[in-house]
């Protein structure tokens, strides 16, 4: 039996939480969106497409390393890729995570 808790209690954390007062180091509003499209407007076909020789419009706007993996939020992190390429790097990014961090299920 544990002994009672007396107090305010934090309620428990999910894994994939952030902890309560870490910043978050992502852009937001107006400077976010105007990244975004700063990106978009310099990149407009795929660039994981381009290496392959197809020309297929960038729809997504990635960070090449996460943030959840130390990346920054600046130009020079992020690419432009279509949905699909977009899609397999990030299941590859989780998959590569879930691999590392098992309790992360």
């Amino acid at each position: 039996m544990q002994p009672p808790r007396f107090g305010r209690q934090a309620k428990p954390r999910k894994p994939w939480e952030r902890p309560p007062r870490q910043p978050d180091r992502r852009k937001r509003g107006r400077a976010g969106q105007r990244e975004r499209a700063q990106v978009l407007a310099e990149e407009p076909l795929c660039r994981k497409c381009l290496e392959r020789g197809l020309e297929v419009a960038t729809d997504e706007v990635d960070h090449i390393v996460p943030l959840s993996e130390g990346g920054t939020d600046t130009r020079d992190n992020k690419q432009g890729l279509c949905k699909p390429c977009h899609d397999a790097k990030s299941a590859a990014e989780r998959a590569a995570a879930r691999r590392s961090r098992p309790d992360l299920l």
